[in-house]
């Protein structure tokens, strides 16, 4: 006589019976094991188990050579995820006696893999990143929570590479400025289009060569880049626009990589244009200049105040 899946309500977790690496339709999964069809996290009441699915949403997701990285759910409508709901019940799993069963599903299916018995790291359980709400909205950035979970007993197979934060902060040389992604987006390309223009500018006009570094903060996983002008000892953001919300988030770009350099750096800002009152006004509020094109060969700035003028 043939077993029986077992109904949701008879399961324990002693009585998991899925092979590393077996495949099965999602729905098979709920109906063996409890928990609910369409969360990356599903807390089961059938089981003692919180089933985690690594999906095209888990933008962290992978695997760092000793922990599995897997973002947290949540915080789609503007706002950081919270450890409430499903991220809780994964925080929670070792008081609350539940397994955490990570699986990969398939993109457009409801075919899953399993991947392993995995458990939340305890010296350090999860960090943050910053990343794109929602990827219809790529512009509206908020925090991600990306747990840290070791396998119980071997490595997920073929579970996706990824970097783990940085236990110190490392400046890193490169030499030319980032590649553009797959897929940039008009405003990447506008910013990396005035980027050259202008170090082409700096090399004939003045004999000199940005500097890019790639900055990653210790206990982070979001790499930030910027250029630095050591003729000048300047740091430069790009921004392709003059609105208001793109001038704001430079200054605060700006503010937050000087820290990293070694002399403090003069703030500046590569523009479009000539900012016009208001804008040229704040920036010399903020203490940085502006650099613009007057054409495609020369470039004109404005002048920083000194650094006790605007305190």
């Amino acid at each position: 006589m043939s077993a029986t899946a077992p109904m949701p309500g008879d399961v324990t977790a002693s009585e998991w019976n899925l092979a590393l690496g077996e495949t099965l339709d999602r729905a098979e999964l709920h109906q063996r094991y409890g928990g609910r069809i369409h969360p990356r996290i599903s807390p089961s009441r059938a089981s003692q188990n919180v089933l985690l699915f690594t999906t095209p949403a888990g933008l962290f997701d992978g695997w760092t050579g000793e922990h599995v990285h897997f973002t947290g759910e949540g915080g789609t409508a503007g706002t950081d995820q919270v450890l409430t709901h499903g991220n809780k019940s994964v925080l929670h799993h070792h008081t609350e006696g539940r397994t955490l069963r990570l699986f990969h599903q398939r993109p457009d299916t409801q075919d899953v893999t399993y991947l392993g018995h995995v458990h939340l790291d305890r010296d350090r359980p999860y960090v943050w990143a910053d990343a794109p709400c929602d990827p219809r909205r790529p512009l509206e950035i908020a925090r991600r929570l990306v747990f840290r979970l070791r396998p119980v007993f071997s490595p997920p197979p073929g579970f996706l590479p990824t970097t783990p934060p940085a236990t110190w902060t490392p400046k890193i040389h490169t030499d030319s400025s980032p590649a553009l992604l797959p897929d940039p987006s008009p405003a990447e390309r506008a910013a990396a289009s005035l980027l050259a223009s202008y170090s082409r500018y700096l090399r004939a006009a003045h004999a000199t060569d940005l500097v890019h570094y790639r900055i990653r903060p210790a206990g982070t996983l979001t790499e930030v880049s910027t250029h630095h002008d050591p003729a000048r000892n300047e740091v430069i953001a790009v921004r392709p626009t003059l609105a208001r919300t793109a001038i704001w988030a430079a200054l605060g770009e700006l503010q937050d990589v000087t820290r990293f350099m070694d002399q403090r750096p003069d703030p500046a800002l590569l523009l479009p244009a000539e900012p016009d009152h208001d804008v040229a006004e704040l920036l010399h509020h903020a203490g940085a200049a502006a650099i613009w094109p007057v054409d495609h060969y020369v470039f004109a700035r404005t002048r920083p105040p000194k650094r006790d003028e605007h305190h």
